[in-house]
């Protein structure tokens, strides 16, 4: 019984780390958009942004009040499993106590010198006399292993209460704690209607914002795949082919892009820190429900100079520098293209093999909203593919 509560204990244990690692890394990404909110605000940079990002803190904030109510159950069972052993503890101290009592009445018969010295001369034999001297010395000692173990036991359970007072102790700390994030929460959100209120009133300001940034957003979109189709034109004519539209591919090529598309839903983040802000394709704006914006990649909105990474074995197609949209890098993959737009420091050149996982550059501020954004895009030949369906779950 007790090496089964001590495993639970164990597993326990190992439970609670996990689960406070977790609430750990939420409230470090909470912190960091904090920073940004409120950056964003004194700034007056982008309050449609801030309003974008505070909606992922109120989310995460959630997230972290319902990962300390599972550390709170975490830690009730725990405290049952306590609670459970103590009451063990003092059910078999009781059992120690009775057979000591016992114990102790037997031995009272024999408790003056006389009635030793005449059990042990009325034995009918010297055997017999010596087996009874020898029945008296274990039965002594075995009283006095009893009362030993009895302070042992009545050790155990003050251990084990303190155990269980320190537990109990660290749960009214998460129940604070839990308090106070969901007074947090509620400021949040509050913060979230004022900025809501705001965007609502410059309406037309936000909506013509909106809607440059998507001409904004088109005007890239169409320089990339004339980028593409230049750079498929030139790989397909070095082999004296004159495909315009699709590569040309040697016997190692075909070998890499089969290898790419058959890890589809399990390529690695290209980053190791950040979460999608913008999704693939068309949608209604979060704000404005009648605007629609439309997005040719995944917006991965990261920590300041995040370390962008290489998502498959490949070669790098391209660096471009593109007015009022920072470094892009382009790894070709095959027939499959990989592009990181938005990022600095790149340690990469045109021609350049590359492995998966290694870093080519740092994610950049966005020029637009100054918020930290790595601009991610597929493509096979010359049709966009949605990141979200290749890249691995986190």
């Amino acid at each position: 019984m007790v090496a089964l509560l001590l495993a639970g204990w164990t597993m326990s244990g190992q439970s609670r780390v996990q689960l406070e690692k977790k609430r750990r890394r939420i409230q470090k990404e909470i912190y960091r958009l904090s920073k940004q909110v409120n950056a964003l605000k004194k700034n007056e940079k982008d309050i449609l942004s801030a309003w974008q990002l505070q909606k992922r803190q109120i989310a995460l904030r959630q997230k972290l009040i319902d990962q300390i109510r599972k550390e709170i159950s975490a830690l009730n069972r725990q405290i049952k499993l306590k609670q459970d052993s103590i009451d063990d503890l003092k059910s078999e101290l009781e059992v120690l106590k009775e057979e000591y009592s016992g114990a102790v009445r037997k031995a009272y018969k024999f408790s003056s010198g006389e009635k030793v010295l005449y059990f042990i001369l009325s034995s009918e034999s010297f055997t017999q006399a010596w087996r009874r001297i020898r029945y008296i010395k274990e039965y002594t000692a075995y009283i006095k292993k009893r009362a030993e173990a009895i302070k042992t036991k009545e050790a155990e359970i003050a251990a084990a209460v303190e155990r269980l007072q320190a537990v109990k102790h660290e749960k009214q700390n998460l129940l604070t704690r839990m308090r106070d994030e969901q007074r947090a929460l509620e400021a949040e959100k509050h913060k979230q209607e004022q900025m809501l209120v705001s965007l609502r009133r410059d309406k037309r300001k936000y909506i013509a914002r909106i809607k440059q940034r998507q001409r904004e957003a088109d005007r890239i979109n169409k320089l990339i795949e004339k980028l593409i189709a230049a750079e498929i034109a030139k790989a397909n004519r070095n082999k004296g082919r004159r495909e315009r539209n699709v590569f040309v591919l040697t016997p190692e090529g075909k070998k890499l892009a089969a290898a790419f598309s058959a890890n589809q839903g399990r390529l690695p983040w290209p980053v190791r820190h950040g979460y999608i802000a913008r999704h693939f394709g068309k949608h209604r704006h979060p704000v404005y429900k009648h605007v629609t914006v439309i997005n040719y990649g995944i917006y991965i909105h990261t920590p300041d100079n995040e370390p962008v990474k290489a998502v498959f074995d490949g070669e790098v197609l391209m660096v471009q520098i593109i007015p009022g949209a920072n470094e892009s890098v382009m790894l070709r993959h095959g027939n499959y293209i990989t592009i990181y737009r938005n990022v600095k420091n790149v340690l990469v050149k045109e021609g350049q093999k590359v492995k998966a996982g290694q870093t080519i550059a740092t994610v950049a501020k966005d020029p637009a909203s100054g918020v930290s954004t790595l601009k991610f895009y597929i493509y096979k030949n010359r049709t966009k593919l949605n990141p979200e369906l290749w890249l691995s779950g986190k």
